[in-house]
């Protein structure tokens, strides 16, 4: 087929453990009042924290701080963040912890410039106009969040966890230090990085696309499935971690898109909502479900897109049939992710007690219609794949 596709990435890297040394030039070319985002106060007791410090005095910038950042970001602690700045006359933000705390940052560059709730862009109630810009130092690798333009935050009253997506809000500014990342514990290093590892193979389970891509996206896989174990065996491994941070922030750039049709993020929109309406990290609910998400999925039709990763990726051999392919495929994951990383494997085991909320959860995943991917799945089949992984 023709590939008909646009690709654009503003965003400045800086890659490696030298580069925050370029973190005060950095920040004071896009403004002098600078606010640091972030989650754990925790960052107060590491060296990153001083470097920032000592990067800000030796730029002459001066430095606001707002902590508290969830796990999963409230559009409450947005707005008091977009308060802070209007307040303070914040002329850049400073996003410093994981993919939630990105996000926060992304909200609150339009929220700044205007005077309701933040709720209001992601309702549709609102359209974003003017963006504060955003410099990004990643403490654990997954979301690619440093290197797009996509955010999602919670609203805890409404249960609801909503993306949303704008051209201006690529950060200006990424650091990626893979040693940053040791500071996060194992638990979360696992689920950042199959959080990176789903976005991959669900790109990879639509087509059409382009064979360059393909085989690109198969690189990225098996660079994921080679160093997540050697990382969890030896958390002081930089070069797995640095393998990881790289790979990672490529999934969401938009890089290995091309021409794909239709949703490629079924397994993501069914997970939003599970860690939207019980507040489980992202990444371990993706565990949970992808296993069965795939398993459910796979079928005569749909056996050789298994057939062609278990091959390609995890080395299964040829000549075994495809379905039998997915199978050894789907329990590979299974071994990676509960037996090698130590994830629960179950949402009963996060507290997930019944089914009350599947029916909800699936028409929200499934924008009150179907999903048309690589499969096409309605409510119902949502309902039974959560209830699979329960």
């Amino acid at each position: 087929m023709q590939a008909n596709f646009e690709y654009h990435v503003p965003t400045h890297i800086y890659f490696g453990h030298a580069q925050l040394e370029k973190l005060g030039t950095e920040l004071l070319r896009h403004g002098s009042k600078v606010l640091l985002i972030y989650g754990s106060e925790r960052l107060k007791t590491t060296p990153l924290y001083q470097t920032i410090q000592e990067q800000a005095k030796a730029a002459g910038l001066a430095l606001f701080e707002m902590g508290g950042v969830e796990p999963n970001p409230r559009h409450t602690t947005v707005n008091r963040a977009a308060a802070l700045c209007k307040r303070e006359g914040i002329e850049v933000l400073l996003a410093v912890g994981g993919g939630s705390v990105v996000d926060c940052a992304k909200l609150v560059s339009p929220s700044v410039f205007y005077e309701g709730d933040c709720w209001d862009f992601l309702s549709g109630k609102a359209t974003m106009q003017q963006f504060l810009p955003i410099v990004t130092i990643p403490t654990i690798s997954g979301t690619g969040t440093d290197m797009d333009a996509y955010g999602i935050v919670s609203n805890a009253a409404t249960q609801d966890k909503t993306p949303f997506y704008h051209p201006s809000l690529y950060p200006a500014a990424s650091f990626l230090d893979p040693t940053q990342t040791r500071t996060v514990s194992p638990f979360q290093t696992a689920c950042g990085a199959i959080d990176a590892f789903s976005h991959y193979l669900e790109v990879y389970f639509m087509r059409p696309n382009l064979y360059v891509l393909e085989r690109c996206m198969e690189g990225f896989l098996k660079t994921l499935l080679h160093f997540i174990p050697i990382v969890m065996h030896n958390p002081q491994d930089d070069d797995a971690r640095a393998n990881i941070m790289w790979a990672s922030s490529w999934a969401l750039s938009g890089f290995t898109y091309g021409p794909t049709q239709g949703v490629p993020f079924m397994c993501h929109w069914i997970e939003d909502e599970v860690s939207a309406k019980y507040d489980i990290t992202h990444g371990l609910g993706l565990a949970i479900i992808l296993p069965h998400y795939l398993e459910y999925c796979l079928h005569e039709a749909s056996a050789p897109l298994y057939h062609e990763f278990g091959v390609n990726v995890l080395g299964l051999s040829p000549d075994l049939a495809p379905l039998e392919v997915g199978r050894q495929s789907i329990a590979a994951l299974r071994r990676l992710f509960f037996e090698v990383c130590g994830l629960p494997s179950r949402l009963r085991d996060c507290g997930i007690a019944n089914t009350d909320k599947f029916e909800e959860m699936a028409r929200i995943a499934c924008r009150n219609g179907v999903m048309h991917g690589f499969v096409t799945l309605n409510q119902q089949d949502v309902i039974r794949i959560l209830t699979a992984s329960l």
